[in-house]
C-alpha cells in the first residue's frame, strides 16, 4: 500500500511533463500556422492600382497606380516606393511618413484594386476573351472559365500558351485541357505566369474534343464533358445537382464509365471529387450533389483498347481460332 502511495507523485509529475511538452508542441504549430500565411502575402508590383484611405483624413484618400519606377505619388507625402513590398509593409511606411505631417493621422487602410503586375491574356474561343488580372493566378482550366468559359466550338486538347515575360518569353506550349479533365488532374496542364497569352482554337462543326451546344458562359453554366449525348455547357435556370446536369445533357452513353465521374468545382483552386454513380444511383434515396456555375462534369469512358489494336486483336483472335480447328479436324 505504501508502495503505491508512494508511486503517484511521480506518475502525477510524468502526466504533467507530458501534458506541457504536448502544449508546448500545439503552441508551436500554431505559431509557424500563423507565420506561414504572412509569407504568402500579395507582393505589390508595377501597374497595380492601389485604394489608399485614411478614416481619420478622409480628405487624404487617394487612389494610386504603381508607375513603371515602382512608386506611387500620394498627397502630402508624394513619392512612396511601393513595388515589391507586402501591403502591410507598405501600410507600415505610409503611417510613418504622413504622422510626421499630421500627428492626428495614426491608421491606413490599403488595398489592391487592380493586380495589374498578374496579368493574363485570353483570346480564341471563349466568351470573354481580353484582359485577367489576378491576386494569385489560377491554373489554366480556371483561366479560361474565368474569360467566360469554352464556346461550343473550342478545341481543348490543344489550348496555346504563349510565354509573355521570363527567360521563355515568346515561347509557346500547348496543353491538353481535354486530358487534364478526363483523368481530374491539374497538375498535367503547365502553369501560367503574368503576361501570358492563352488562345484556345476552334473549328466548324463538332470534335470529339470541342463542346457542341450553343448555351451560355461559365457564369451560368455547368459543363458537362466526355461520355454523353449531348456534351457541353448546360444551362443552369436553379439549383441543380449532378443527376440532373448528366441528364440535361441527354444522359450517359453506353461507353460511360459511371464508376470515375469527376467533379471539378470552379471555387476551388484544385477541387475535385470523384464519384461512383453506379454506388450511388444504388442507394435507397441518394443525397443531392449539388453543383455551381462553371463547375464541370467529366464522364470518362471503359477503358478500351484503341481502335487499331483492337483490329490487331481481332485477326490474333481469329487466326487461333482458324489454327485450332485446322488441328482438331485434321
Amino acid at each position: 500500500m505504501q508502495k503505491t502511495i508512494l508511486m503517484q507523485p511521480t506518475r502525477l509529475l510524468v502526466l504533467s511533463l507530458a501534458i506541457s511538452a504536448s502544449l508546448a508542441i500545439d503552441l508551436a504549430r500554431l505559431c509557424v500556422a500563423q507565420e506561414k500565411p504572412a509569407g504568402q502575402e500579395y507582393i505589390i508590383g508595377v501597374g497595380d492600382v492601389l485604394s489608399v484611405a485614411f478614416w481619420q483624413k478622409p480628405e487624404l484618400n487617394s487612389e494610386a497606380k504603381v508607375n513603371s519606377a515602382g512608386d506611387i505619388e500620394l498627397p502630402i507625402i508624394g513619392t512612396v516606393p511601393a513595388e515589391g513590398m507586402t501591403v502591410g509593409k507598405l501600410r507600415e511606411i505610409i503611417i510613418n511618413k504622413i504622422s510626421l505631417l499630421d500627428m492626428t493621422v495614426t491608421q491606413a487602410a490599403i488595398k489592391v484594386t487592380e493586380y495589374a503586375s498578374k496579368t493574363v491574356y485570353v483570346t480564341g474561343a471563349v466568351g470573354n476573351p481580353g484582359k485577367f488580372s489576378f491576386e494569385t493566378i489560377p491554373n489554366l482550366w480556371q483561366v479560361i472559365l474565368e474569360a467566360g468559359g469554352p464556346l461550343p466550338t473550342a478545341l481543348l486538347n490543344n489550348v496555346t500558351i504563349v510565354r509573355g515575360s521570363g527567360e521563355q518569353a515568346g515561347s509557346i506550349l500547348n496543353a491538353d485541357v481535354s486530358l487534364a479533365l478526363e483523368r481530374g488532374d491539374f497538375s498535367l496542364l503547365p502553369p501560367v505566369y503574368p503576361g501570358d497569352t492563352i488562345n484556345l482554337g476552334q473549328r466548324d462543326g463538332t470534335s470529339p474534343y470541342s463542346i457542341s451546344s450553343t448555351l451560355g458562359f461559365a457564369q451560368n453554366v455547368i459543363y458537362v464533358l466526355g461520355q454523353v449525348a449531348n456534351p457541353g455547357p448546360v444551362n443552369m435556370d436553379h439549383q441543380m445537382d449532378v443527376l440532373e446536369v448528366i441528364a440535361r445533357a441527354g444522359g450517359a452513353t453506353e461507353t460511360a464509365n459511371l464508376k470515375q465521374v469527376r467533379v471539378l468545382f470552379r471555387e476551388q483552386q484544385s477541387g475535385l471529387a470523384t464519384i461512383n454513380m453506379e454506388s450511388y444511383l444504388s442507394q435507397s434515396v441518394p443525397r443531392p450533389l449539388l453543383l455551381h456555375g462553371g463547375d464541370a462534369v467529366y464522364i470518362p469512358s471503359k477503358s478500351r483498347l484503341p481502335g487499331f489494336l483492337e483490329e490487331v486483336a481481332r485477326l490474333v483472335v481469329a487466326s487461333v481460332a482458324a489454327g485450332a480447328a485446322f488441328t482438331l479436324f485434321r
